[in-house]
């Protein structure tokens, strides 16, 4: 890149940094900049543009990242459910599923769904992060919905490796028996896999910040 390209660049990214724009917006809005989120963290990380790392509007509030979430131990339970097995289906539309923590003084969790091509967000609170808990919502969805849209909305479902997501079998198997969806893991530490959902997580938590108590909800 010469430097009139990079002055280019910054005339358009470093206003809007100012404006309280988030990276993956601006690349997202002016694709002409060619180049990648990560890469425009980067330049604003080695302080390559006018804007810095400090102009950025949440980078001031990160901490160190905490690892909550009890992991799979059955190793078992990936087979032919990788994440690259989910990329061979070349799907161009699926559910992402998560869960967010409360604070340390309550057990409940939101149990979160995001589906891809209706770009909409559905949240479920449970009592406990568990794997019945889990299944106890999708039955209920199922329920609701019935069986013909449940598969129709959560066909695939794209998710992460907490211990809650540890039994698909019984995820994927609907109250009647039929096989009602099918579960995919992300690979360990790669929570941007699923970014819809990530984005969503982060809108949700603008209304209820991190240690916030679930037990009002």
């Amino acid at each position: 890149m010469t430097r009139h390209e990079l002055h280019q660049k910054d005339m358009v990214i470093t206003p809007l940094i100012f404006q309280g724009q988030s990276p993956y917006q601006i690349i997202t809005n002016h694709p002409e900049l060619d180049m990648s989120v990560r890469t425009l963290y980067s330049y604003l990380d080695k302080g390559i543009l006018s804007a810095r790392n400090i102009d950025l509007k949440r980078q001031v509030k990160f901490k160190p990242r905490k690892v909550h979430k009890t992991q799979i131990k059955d190793r078992s339970v990936f087979i032919r459910r990788m994440f690259s097995d989910f990329q061979a289906l070349e799907l161009d539309h699926f559910a992402e599923m998560d869960t967010v923590h409360s604070s340390q003084d309550s057990k409940r969790v939101i149990l979160t769904f995001f589906l891809t091509r209706e770009k909409l967000f559905l949240a479920f609170i449970m009592n406990r992060c568990t794997k019945g808990a889990v299944k106890l919502v999708f039955n209920k969805l199922e329920h609701q919905l019935g069986t013909y849209d449940f598969l129709t909305l959560f066909n695939t479902i794209l998710t992460d490796r907490g211990s809650e997501f540890g039994d698909p079998e019984s995820l994927e198997n609907g109250i009647n028996g039929i096989m009602r969806s099918s579960i995919y893991y992300c690979d360990p530490m790669r929570s941007g896999q699923k970014g819809g959902i990530e984005q969503a997580h982060t809108m949700l938590r603008m209304i209820l910040p991190k240690k916030t108590s679930f037990e009002w909800l």
